[in-house]
């Protein structure tokens, strides 16, 4: 496997580094958008009881005591529950989409990984190609083993950009479908916040 990696030549460094920091990413995403530690039971369940509450006090508590994405868009909408609720809507609506930017942190990197590597897979080609010609130009096509230099660093390079290149893509894609799931339902209570804002100032 080392001489491979070796036979790669240089091209094989950014397909390494590349490599390193997709894992580094995915397992950080994937380890930040557990649905558990954003969807929080004990918030959500303040939210459901909320409409039946005589003061904020017991949400406040609870969203200073497991902070987090749900937690900030309910405090946002309980700090502004004395306002008009159209202010409470345009809060509610900015705090969401902050939340939604924070979730979504570090995808592009994978989406540009995905991209990248089996483009530094080819330009390995490339090189690798170049490399051959010129030993062709250079002893002619009697040695073998000059020629199978230049296509091994063609061939590995292209592999290892692949090898890069289809998991960061399949990962970058996973993690996007999850992040727009806890966003769904990120608004979904952010609704019920809102709607239990708004009828609490039409029934004062």
């Amino acid at each position: 496997m080392w001489q491979m990696i070796l036979a790669g030549r240089i091209m094989m460094v950014p397909i390494f580094l590349c490599s390193l920091i997709g894992l580094a990413v995915f397992i950080e995403r994937a380890l930040v958008l557990r649905r558990n530690r954003i969807v929080v039971p004990e918030i959500t369940g303040a939210v459901e009881t909320l409409p039946a509450a005589t003061d904020y006090s017991v949400a406040y508590a609870i969203c200073e005591r497991r902070p987090g994405p749900l937690a900030n868009i309910l405090r946002a909408g309980l700090d502004h529950a004395n306002d008009q609720w159209e202010i409470a809507r345009d809060v509610l609506q900015e705090t969401g989409r902050q939340e939604a930017k924070r979730l979504n942190r570090h995808l592009n990197i994978l989406e540009t990984i995905a991209a990248v590597g089996p483009l530094l897979g080819l330009l390995g080609t490339v090189t690798g190609m170049i490399r051959t010609f010129s030993d062709v130009s250079r002893v002619g096509i009697g040695d073998p083993q000059e020629l199978s230099t230049g296509l091994s660093e063609a061939m590995i390079t292209t592999a290892a950009g692949l090898i890069v290149g289809i998991p960061a893509l399949v990962a970058h894609n996973w993690l996007a479908g999850r992040v727009d799931g806890i966003v769904f339902e990120l608004e979904v209570y952010a609704t019920k916040v809102l709607d239990t804002l708004r009828r609490r100032r039409l029934g004062g």
